[in-house]
């Protein structure tokens, strides 16, 4: 594996890459974001999404002696030109927890963005158990609200606590939680927080080929999804 065998040839086309991405645009993406990506991985089991054509990604999540993990010596030989997307896996424990804000494709990113402020301005105000709260632009159409707790619980406790906050909260008036999302109803997706439930790792790609990347609360509203393009 290690450097693309075939570096010129297209394996993701969409309307942010329309004459398409290549395996060696991938394969330098990566090399420029190894030591990010290491910090957010280690010890991490992951999930690989992997291009065997043209926007046709597949799914691996166990390697050759078993569950995927990077680390500095083997990150070279397995990240590949059609490794484009990573994710990680929740542990046992976590100081973190994650609302996911799923928005119906047919609502927009307006939407998405409006209704992760709302997230944003809740959990801030109404849960002062959080240490820190910042805002992730998944690569897709949405975004994820990172929640720190500041210390290690196990992770159905964390659940537990967005249950305990969110249900029967203002939020909930307006969006679904732990639901489905629908037309006109975005959901608060609380799946995330359950182990070994896997997200997308910041400074990874997603499957559109566009960073997940932190997104400044006071940015959100001028947030394009352009600017995440590698």
């Amino acid at each position: 594996m290690g450097y693309p065998e075939h570096p010129e040839t297209i394996v993701l086309k969409n309307k942010f890459y329309p004459k398409g991405l290549r395996e060696i645009d991938i394969w330098n993406y990566y090399q420029k974001v190894k030591g990010p990506l290491l910090r957010e991985t280690i010890n991490r089991d992951l999930m690989f999404f992997i291009m065997v054509d043209v926007n046709k990604p597949v799914v691996k999540r166990r390697g050759k002696v078993g569950t995927i993990r990077l680390a500095p010596k083997n990150y070279d030989e397995i990240i590949t030109g059609r490794t484009v997307s990573i994710h990680s896996a929740m542990g046992r424990s976590e100081s973190f927890g994650i609302i996911d804000v799923d928005v119906h494709p047919s609502d927009g990113f307006k939407w998405a963005k409006r209704a992760t402020n709302d997230v944003y301005e809740f959990v801030m105000d109404k849960m002062p158990i959080l240490k820190k709260v910042t805002i992730r632009y998944t690569g897709k159409g949405s975004f994820h609200v990172v929640c720190d707790f500041g210390r290690r619980m196990k992770v159905e406790s964390l659940n537990f606590l967005f249950q305990k906050f969110l249900r029967g909260s203002e939020l909930e008036k307006v969006y679904t939680i732990g639901g489905k999302r629908r037309p006109g109803v975005p959901n608060l997706d609380l799946n995330r927080n359950c182990v070994r439930c896997n997200y997308i790792t910041l400074h990874s790609l997603s499957v559109w080929g566009l960073k997940c990347m932190e997104v400044p609360y006071q940015q959100l509203f001028r947030f394009d999804p352009n600017k995440a393009r590698i």
